[in-house]
Order: C-alpha cells, then structure tokens, then sequence
C-alpha cells in the first residue's frame, strides 16, 4: 500500500547530469548524484549507457563529469575527501573493459570545465586571480588571491558573487595543460573573465570580457579563438556589443548564440545564432524570439547540463516553450523547428549516432533518462520506480485563464485523495526569474503539499519565459503587472476549483517570486497567510547590495537610482509594508549575494515593527539557490519550516 510521501524522501532522488557522447557516437557517460544526509553532502557516480541499457560505472561517490580519452577509456576528476592544501584538480582514469581506475594527472588549480584537444595536450578553464598590479605576471595562473585572513579587501564590482563566495581579483581563465610536462600555460588575457567555453580539434573558442579595477562588471563581451598549434589568437569580436551565452563550432566555422539587447534589455532578450564566415563581424543566420535555455523550474536538478551542440549542420539546443522545455535545432536555412521532449523538460542532452539521449522530466515523475528516435520518445532508465510506487502522488493539470486580454498559462495540483464535496486550503506559488516558467512537471516540495491535503496553484504571468521577448519585457512594470495577473488566476482557480476555500489561501516564492510575494502582502489582503523565499524588499538597497543588482533596471534598459530614485521606491515592496498585514514567514540564506539576507531582514523588521506575526529564518553557510542545491539537511530543514506555516495558519 502507497503512503504519502514525505519530506525527507527528498534524499531518495536521483539527479542525471552530464551527458558526453563517446566518440563512435555509440555509448554515452553521465553522472547521477544523490543527496547524503548523513554526510550532508551530495554523492555522485558516472553511469554509462550502451544499447539501452545503463549500469553503474563507480560508487565511490567522488566522480565528477567525465570525458572520452578513447572509445573505452574515461578521463573524470575526483573530489577529495578532505580540503586540499592548494588548489589543484586530480584526475583519474577508468578503462571500462576491465573497470580498473587509475591515478592520470594532477592539475595545479580550480579546475571548472577541461577539453582534450588533439595534439594531446587539455584545453582548461580555472579560477585564476590577479596578481598584484605592479608585481611581473606570475607563472602559476591559478595562484590564489593575497588576502589577508583577518578581513575583506575590494576594488572592483562584483566582489563577491553567488556561489562562488569573495571573488575579488578572480577571473575565470583560458590556459593549455600538458601531462606530459605538468604545465600549466596561460592563454587568455589574465584580465579577462570568461564566461562561455568550447573546443574543437586543436582549437579553442571562448567569450570574455575584459574589467579593470576600480569598475563594475557588465554582460557584453568579445569572442576570441586560440590555435593550440600554432599558438595563435584571433579577437573575432571585440565591440561588447552581444551578450554571447554559448559559442563553438559548426562545421570548423565559428558560431554563437547571444543577444544585442537593443529592444528589450540583455536581461529579457532571447538570443538569435551567429556565425563568422569571413565577412566584418558575425552575421546573423538563424534568427529567434523564443528562448535558448531551460528556465523551466524544479527542485529535483542538481549538476552540469549541456545546453547547445552542434551536429547534423545546425545546432541542437534546449528552449522554454511556455511550460515546456524541448529539445529544438537551429538549421543553416535560417529554420528553428522542435525535435521532442515537449510537455516535459530535457534537462540535459548527447547527441548519439541514430538517436538522441537526454535527462528529463516527464509524467511526472523524477528525472530519466530518454531516447529520441524517428520523433518517438522511449523511457531508458528507472531511477525512481520504487519512489514512484511506494508514494502516493498528484499529477499537475494545466489550463489557461485571461488577464489583461492575454490568454496565460496555469497550473494546479490537486490534494491526494481529492474528494470533490470538501473543501481544501491553497497554496498559490510564484516561480523566481523573473525570465523564468513554470510547467506541469514534477516538484518534490509541491507534491508534500499536495499530500498533505493542499491544493497548489501556478501559473506563469507577464514576465515569464517561454513566449516572445514583448511577453517577458517587464521592465519599468516591475510588481504591477504581475499583481494584476497572479489576482486574475487567484479568481480563475476558485471560479475552476469551487473546493478551495478562499479564506485559506497562502502566496508563497523565492527570489523574485519573494519579491512577489513581498509585493502582494503589502497591497492585497486576500491571503491567510505568505511565505517569502530569497525575497527583495527595495531595488534601491539591491542596486548597491546585490552581485547583480545594477544589471536590473527598474524602468529602462539602462538606468541607476541617481536617475530616478522615487520610480525604484514606486517598485520596491518595502514602501507598502506598512500596510501588511498578512503573516509571513522569511526565509533566506546567509551566503545569498543575489538577493543579500538584508532583503528579507528588512521585511521581516517592517512587519514587526508593525505588529504583524512573522518568522526569519537565515541558513547559515548556503547561498541563493538553497531550495535546489543547498546541503541535503538544510533543503529537509527549509521545507519544514515552510510546511509547518502553512499548516499552521491555512489547515
């Protein structure tokens, strides 16, 4: 008999990340993590899959995202058990005839994404800090920072970023490692800071953007290529005038997705497809108005993803289509057309010789692992048939309301053993982004409330991804349009839903949904109760505050407090705290550099100071995305705090 499923079953999921194709084109390595609690910590293991079936391929629980040295033997680093002195990366060897692993190489620094090139030697990525201005360049580029232990120096913006901690001086840097020397050779500027990398035979092809001192760090950037050689670097594009999100090579021509930004902002814009074919700059082949990545949310992701490859003369890549997140191919006749995984998501993807292999979420169910072939979906693996057998579950129901003479997306998920002559309390849930969605797949947190006799409703308002870029532009509408659509699906779901009790219904989200959700409680009073998750009280605090905060405009796609400070107060949820009186609990993370825990304090001190029943929680020693990668006790320990609110004030 199926019981319900409870929070902390949160530590029987499987996470599939980092599919690579083998290089016949026949097998695929990917990782799959669990949560530890004991450990509090995640666990992965490479798996492989060859002729349908999978199998494990260590269990020792320390693998990282492995890559092809020959068709039967797999290069993938090992994490250490304990902190290492320095930094450094060791890698280690696995033949998969006779499953033996071997020490290979060991890496003088932080290594975040590694290629072997042909001529044997490894294109890699690492964290490299700046020397001191006036000191000659240093020979090991993955030095760590001069600062002192007992307190914080800065000179530049950001300084500190989300998940990544103090990162002064640090630059994530392009460099040529050779095993057979144990060399380490620079090959970006150490002033640039890269933030997309691919490589190609012999050739390497990143985006980066240079940032001195004394500046701030803003999204554009130039897209160079390195012949590892020939030792020759060509700047392709150097105007800053694309925010590029992927580069590489399609057919030994350099390409990339980005965006101009000119109508809509770097932040809304989806981003069309490139390529340099020997003319003036880049020229536009593919064109696009939809998005180029999974935005669609769940808390059941945790590791790497490949987001775009090239094969077959075009570019496969994964787009939000409304609440969906399919597999999509870019072709040279300029055409997007959708290669499947739609009313799901493909969280990760290897683009095999006859078939396509991905990680995704569909039935709702936890993430497996597909094969697309002949346009023909077929489930591959079965991570969670015990899960999905021993727990009683809810599927997602999807339906469209009106709001503003636009037709939008919603979402509900009834309470287990739903009995149509009760009534039953609601949670209304609003996703984080904003350029983000939601969609009908599974959602650990939401399925406890469901099974705790919850109705939970959601939907994807004006802002949200999966449509057009005028659709996601809310800029300068920032708290007022959604306002209007979150209480147009408030009366579409009890109009839909005569069994919700409207005297028992809770708002809730995180990040900008916490902004969201502080903005409905001090200008609704339709809600029993809130909570409020990595939230923002005032864009004028989190324009001097947060890692990000300046790339945000309130009203234009570019302005600053200076320009107008009433229009980012008219914007900011702390100027209607005052009239709120809904109880609300905060919670927020300690390391959170994205939307800083001073958000949530000043709510929660605003709605004290008022009189108004509210709860802080602050996690120690997590950061932003706490609900989908924090350590296992603090995600179990967040949801019961959450859980415990709403029955408190909704059951």
């Amino acid at each position: 008999m199926k019981r319900r499923l409870e929070i902390e079953d949160i530590l029987a999921y499987k996470f599939l990340s980092s599919l690579r194709a083998s290089p016949e084109k026949e097998r695929c390595v990917f990782c799959v993590s669990r949560p530890d609690g004991e450990a509090n910590r995640y666990r992965t293991d490479l798996w492989l899959y060859d002729a349908d079936q999978v199998r494990a391929l260590t269990s020792h629980g320390q693998a990282g995202p492995a890559l092809w040295l020959t068709g039967g033997v797999l290069l993938f680093p090992r994490a250490e058990e304990e902190t290492p002195p320095a930094a450094r990366t060791r890698y280690y060897s696995l033949n998969l005839e006779t499953g033996a692993e071997e020490f290979y190489m060991e890496i003088p620094a932080a290594v975040t994404w590694i290629s072997r090139l042909e001529n044997g030697k490894f294109a890699v990525l690492i964290k490299s800090y700046l020397p001191d201005r006036d000191a000659p360049e240093q020979g090991d580029c993955g030095a760590q920072p001069s600062q002192d232990p007992d307190y914080i120096a800065a000179d530049e913006l950001p300084f500190r970023q989300d998940g990544l901690g103090i990162t002064n001086g640090m630059r994530f840097r392009c460099c040529l490692f050779d095993p057979a020397a144990g060399s380490l050779t620079p090959v970006s500027d150490p002033w640039q800071n890269i933030e997309s990398i691919s490589a190609e035979g012999n050739r390497i092809i990143f985006s980066a953007r240079r940032f001195e001192k004394n500046s701030k760090y803003l999204f554009y950037g130039d897209v160079e290529v390195y012949d590892a050689e020939t030792g020759r670097l060509d700047v392709l594009m150097d105007d800053g005038t694309y925010r590029v999100y992927w580069e590489g090579f399609l057919d030994g021509t350099p390409v990339f997705a980005g965006t101009r930004g000119l109508l809509h902002g770097y932040q809304n814009e989806n981003s069309s497809f490139y390529r340099f074919d020997g003319g003036d700059g880049p020229s536009l082949f593919c064109a696009n108005d939809r998005s180029v990545h999974n935005t669609v949310g769940t808390d059941v992701r945790y590791g790497g993803t490949t987001s775009f490859i090239p094969a077959d003369g075009g570019i496969y890549y994964i787009g939000t289509e409304h609440g969906s997140a399919p597999l999509k191919f870019a072709g040279p006749d300029g055409q997007i057309r959708t290669i499947g995984g739609g009313g799901g998501t493909v969280d990760d993807f290897a683009v095999l010789k006859d078939r396509i292999l991905y990680a995704g979420l569909h039935d709702n169910r936890p993430e497996e692992l597909y094969v697309l072939k002949d346009g023909c979906r077929t489930l591959a693996s079965g991570f969670h048939e015990k899960l999905l057998a021993e727990r009683t579950l809810s599927a997602p129901e999807t339906f469209q309301f009106s709001s503003a003479g636009l037709d939008l997306d919603g979402y509900a998920v009834q309470p287990v053993d739903f009995d149509p002559e009760k009534k039953y309390p609601a949670i209304l849930y609003i996703h984080g982004g904003h350029k983000c969605a939601f969609g009908p797949v599974y959602y650990h947190e939401m399925q406890v409330w469901a099974n705790r006799g919850f109705f939970v409703l959601y939907c994807n308002p004006r802002g949200s991804d999966g449509r057009d870029d005028v659709f996601a532009d809310v800029i300068g509408h920032y708290g007022f349009w959604e306002e209007e659509d979150l209480l147009a699906f408030r009366e579409a779901c009890l109009e839909r839903y005569p069994q919700i009790d409207p005297a028992r219904m809770g708002i809730g989200g995180g990040s900008y949904g916490g902004f969201l959700t502080n903005w409905m409680i001090g200008r609704t009073h339709c809600f029993r109760c809130a909570v409020s998750q990595r939230g923002i009280a005032s864009w004028m605090s989190m324009f001097f505050t947060s890692d990000t905060g300046y790339l945000f405009p309130c009203w234009d796609s570019v302005t600053d407090v200076w320009m107008d400070p009433e229009r980012y107060w008219s914007h900011s949820p702390l100027k209607y705290a005052g009239m709120c009186d809904t109880p609300t609990l905060f919670i927020h993370s300690e390391n959170d550099y994205r939307c800083p825990s001073s958000e949530g304090v000043s709510m929660f001190h605003a709605l004290q100071y008022r009189g108004v029943e509210s709860r802080l929680c602050i996690f120690k020693g997590e950061s932003h995305g706490l609900s989908r990668g924090g350590k296992p006790r603090s995600r179990i320990k967040r949801l019961k705090e959450i859980t415990r609110w709403f029955e408190d004030h909704l059951l």
